[in-house]
């Protein structure tokens, strides 16, 4: 029975792990996270009104489902490590070592600045279910002081958790100023121009202040301290908070991967270990941003070329292109495009297609895969 080891929990090692479990029965799967549970992390610009507990699934009840084997640990990785890995197929685990024919690495992505100090707060303190506690601690600040808070990045995750913490303030009646910082001169760069000319105007509507090319410098106890990029001029504006989402990278480190998803460090391939998600960098004209849409893709991709190799076939290539990206406003409202990027889409259609996205991952999940189409 062919052993496989997949290290990291996120989209890409569960949709390795999935599709292991569907296409290569005759295997034993074993899965390596820090973590207890698996958090779908596209979902957290909702933890402000809900508990984050709503948006993770425990490891234990995923690996009974599908049949695999959950350790919970934290493993160091390094190209040193994953050099020795190939060479002795074995894995260090407390417990002592476990072996394997094929090794796939889905570690993901880490914030690419990380939130520090008093009142920074970023993607790790929502998916420790921070978000309610924080909104009742505005609400408690804004009844008697004037309360500004601070949003630096303009890409998905920042502009996602803005809009809908916006409309909890309104709904709840909640006085506070928002602001959206900026390095680039446009928001979501990755989409269309309409894209960013729909989201401005929503920022106007929403009495947002947008303040492009202007870098983050820190956060004191009642102050954000800025720099314009352009003339490098730096001042202060009252902030009681600061978001930090300016953008992630991959983590530990950058897995260069060929076509087929194998890794190769400093030219030399390592052909048993493989590697899929926001970690990877693949070689190729295949999707390779850092987000769900390609991490899902490539861990089936991986999945895949395993089954492929143990059934005595060659290698299929990642050329997975991207079918639309879209991204929420708010509760009612989503920008992005379907099909071609000329194709945009936008308002409560667009985000009733962005919940059913949502919905086909939840049903993924659940042992119903309805990702059409290679991989």
């Amino acid at each position: 029975m062919a052993e496989v080891v997949v290290v990291g929990g996120g989209y890409a090692g569960l949709a390795s792990l999935i599709s292991l479990a569907g296409k290569v029965p005759k295997s034993q799967l074993h899965l390596i996270d820090a973590n207890k549970e698996h958090c779908k992390i596209t979902n957290l610009h909702k933890t402000f009104a809900r508990p984050v507990a709503d948006f993770n699934v425990p490891y234990a009840r995923l690996a009974e489902r599908f049949g695999f084997i959950f350790h919970q640990q934290r493993l160091h990785i390094d190209s040193n490590s994953l050099k020795h890995w190939q060479q002795q197929k074995k894995i260090p685990l407390a417990d002592g070592e476990l072996d394997f024919d094929w090794l796939i690495v889905s570690t993901g992505a880490a914030s690419l600045i990380p939130p520090r100090g008093h009142h920074v707060y970023g993607l790790e303190h929502l998916i420790a279910g921070r978000g309610r506690a924080l909104l009742d601690e505005w609400r408690t600040r804004a009844a008697s002081e004037a309360l500004n808070i601070s949003f630096v990045g303009g890409g998905a995750t920042g502009l996602q958790i803005l809009f809908e913490l916006k409309a909890l303030l309104r709904q709840q009646k909640i006085d506070a100023g928002l602001r959206l910082l900026d390095m680039n001169n446009r928001t979501v760069p990755f989409l269309p121009e309409g894209a960013h000319r729909y989201i401005v105007r929503k920022l106007h509507r929403e009495g947002i202040s947008y303040l492009p090319e202007t870098e983050y410098q820190e956060q004191t106890d009642a102050c954000i301290m800025l720099k314009e990029c352009r003339s490098g001029r730096e001042y202060q504006l009252d902030s009681a908070a600061t978001l930090l989402f300016a953008g992630v990278k991959r983590q530990p480190l950058s897995v260069p991967t060929n076509t087929f998803g194998q890794i190769e460090i400093e030219g030399e391939l390592l052909p048993d270990i493989f590697s899929a998600g926001d970690c990877s960098d693949y070689a190729g004209n295949g999707l390779n941003l850092l987000t769900a849409q390609a991490a899902i893709r490539k861990g089936k991709l991986v999945a895949h070329n395993i089954g492929n190799l143990l059934a005595g076939r060659g290698l299929r290539p990642y050329r997975y292109q991207e079918k639309g990206y879209l991204m929420s406003l708010g509760p009612i409202d989503a920008i992005g495009w379907i099909g071609l990027r000329c194709n945009l889409a936008r308002g409560f259609p667009a985000n009733v297609l962005k919940e059913a996205m949502e919905s086909q991952y939840d049903l993924f999940l659940d042992g119903v895969d309805t990702y059409v189409g290679f991989p």
